[in-house]
């Protein structure tokens, strides 16, 4: 086409583009949904195609289920993906209890199984076909606050219908720790929860495994903070599921730490920091432990009183294995030191000063070498 001609047919384009009827406009914003009865259907398919992805390593067919505009949400899916990618997946049959339309752009669903529980997710369209997402920090509906039965709660509107579940399990964990509490410490404090409905409320600095934690050091903050990714419900949507309320279990001990001596996660060793909420909030379980226990290499006693050192290179599955070492760490103070005094002894002697070599012996009778040797022949011995 000569250049001449070239210009005439770009007029003329212009020229019909200016006389069409402008009837379908580019579509500006996220795509309005419809909850039809064929949505559920169309959500477990992406939920298919996502385990399928991971299942074959298949980064791009992962990312198509996914969306990837949400930076915290991409941030943690993409671990998942990492993770199994060295760990193996085992798929599961996915089911979805009950799926609404949340504003009018998203599609939330109940998506699990009977055995596991059901987790509150988020699905929007683009370009078309469903993708998993989650609703925008101005999507929240806003702080709100409000107190049920004297449990103190911080949520967000997004909440609204399922708060009162949430409240009924919080109660029941401030219920499980004045029983701990009895005979060593008051609970005259305030407690309550604070949840975060998606992985972008929850901020750029939470790691994705983490299901919740309490703020050390700071006795007068009545608040547990929880997850989403720990936040569950069992068959019928009407209570959640033992795993969320063992999160509320592990981190409220956490908070009865501090109310009986503020501040001494600083001065215990991590296996007494973390195991102690762990074992006793049944945070884990003998399945996961075993294989830790049975499949993984046993930490040295210097590891296990640090704690991993998070740095980008930590595999993101090796904390979870620490946690399981130290639970059973503390479940063998139990069984060696005579029960749970034996623990809040451990917490009184490290109060006083912080070296193993004193405070093992003066509470438990052994040496931490001793204790090391001990704990690692019984955890075999017991779990494999």
């Amino acid at each position: 086409m000569t250049q001449g001609l070239r210009r005439a047919a770009i007029a003329l384009a212009l020229a019909l583009a200016a006389c069409t009827s402008s009837t379908a406009p580019t579509p500006s914003g996220p795509e309005k949904v419809a909850i039809t009865d064929k949505t559920a259907a169309e959500l477990v398919a992406v939920m298919n195609a996502w385990e399928t992805a991971i299942g074959k390593k298949d980064l791009t067919g992962f990312q198509a289920t996914i969306d990837l505009t949400r930076a915290a949400f991409r941030r943690c899916q993409s671990e998942t993906f990492d993770i199994a990618s060295r760990q193996g997946f085992t798929p599961f049959e996915v089911k979805i209890a009950k799926v609404e339309p949340y504003l009018d752009t998203y599609a939330r669903a109940y998506v699990g199984d009977d055995v596991n529980g059901y987790s509150r997710l988020y699905f929007r369209r683009e370009g078309g076909k469903w993708i998993r997402s989650e609703p925008l920090d101005t999507e929240l509906g806003g702080d709100q606050t409000k107190a049920i039965d004297g449990l103190q709660l911080s949520y967000y509107g997004i909440d609204n219908d399922v708060i009162d579940t949430y409240a009924a399990a919080g109660n029941a964990a401030r219920a499980f720790l004045l029983t701990q509490a009895e005979g060593h410490t008051s609970t005259d404090q305030a407690f309550g929860l604070r949840i975060f409905p998606t992985r972008g409320a929850a901020g750029p600095n939470v790691a994705c495994g983490v299901a919740g934690f309490h703020l050390d050091n700071v006795p007068s903050d009545p608040f547990i903070r929880l997850f989403s990714n720990a936040l569950s419900f069992k068959a019928g949507l009407a209570t959640v599921t033992e795993t969320t309320a063992s999160v509320m279990r592990h981190e409220g001990l956490h908070w009865l730490q501090d109310q009986f001596i503020p501040g001494i996660s600083a001065r215990l060793p991590f296996w007494l920091v973390e195991g102690w909420p762990d074992f006793v909030g049944q945070s884990r379980s003998v399945a996961t432990k075993k294989n830790v226990v049975c499949n993984t290499p046993t930490p040295t006693y210097k590891q296990l009183e640090d704690g991993v050192l998070q740095t980008p290179e930590t595999p993101p599955e090796l904390p979870g294995q620490y946690y399981s070492f130290a639970n059973t760490m503390v479940e063998y103070v139990y069984k060696i030191g005579g029960g749970a005094n034996a623990y809040w002894d451990l917490m009184t002697a490290y109060k006083a000063g912080v070296d193993a070599k004193v405070n093992l012996p003066k509470v438990l009778g052994v040496t931490p070498e001793a204790f090391y040797s001990g704990w690692v022949g019984w955890a075999k011995q017991t779990y494999c």
